[in-house]
C-alpha cells in the first residue's frame, strides 16, 4: 500500500513494506519513472497458522514522474517496515515570496 502527500516542497510516498530488511529495498528513478522493489524472505521455520493474511514475496510499484520533480534529489528512508520516499519539487515550481517595494 502507498500513500501520497505534498508536504512543503517535496511529495512524500508512504510505502508499507513489511518484512523487508534495508538491504532487500531497491529503488530507481530512470525515464521518468520512479520503481520501488521489495524482497521478503520465508522465516526458516514457520509455525502453523490458523489465519493467514500476510504473505512472503516480492514487493513491485512503479509511478510516473513528472519534470516537475528534482530527480537528483529524491532520497528514500525505510524505518519500521515504512519507506518514505521524498521526491523534493524542483526550483522553478517552489512558492516564493515577492518582495512589494514603496
Amino acid at each position: 500500500r502507498v500513500d501520497i502527500a505534498e508536504v512543503d516542497d517535496n511529495l512524500l510516498l508512504y510505502v508499507d513494506l513489511p518484512g523487508v530488511k534495508a538491504e532487500d529495498v531497491d529503488v530507481r528513478f530512470e525515464n521518468r519513472e520512479l520503481q520501488i522493489r521489495g524482497k521478503v524472505t520465508a522465516a526458516a521455520t514457520e509455525p502453523h497458522f490458523l489465519l493467514y493474511e500476510y504473505g512472503v514475496g516480492d514487493y513491485y510499484r512503479a509511478f510516473s514522474v513528472t519534470d516537475d520533480i528534482d530527480a537528483e534529489k529524491i532520497r528514500a528512508d525505510l524505518n519500521d517496515g515504512v519507506l518514505t520516499v521524498h521526491l523534493p519539487k524542483a526550483e522553478a515550481l517552489k512558492q516564493r515570496r515577492i518582495t512589494v517595494n514603496a
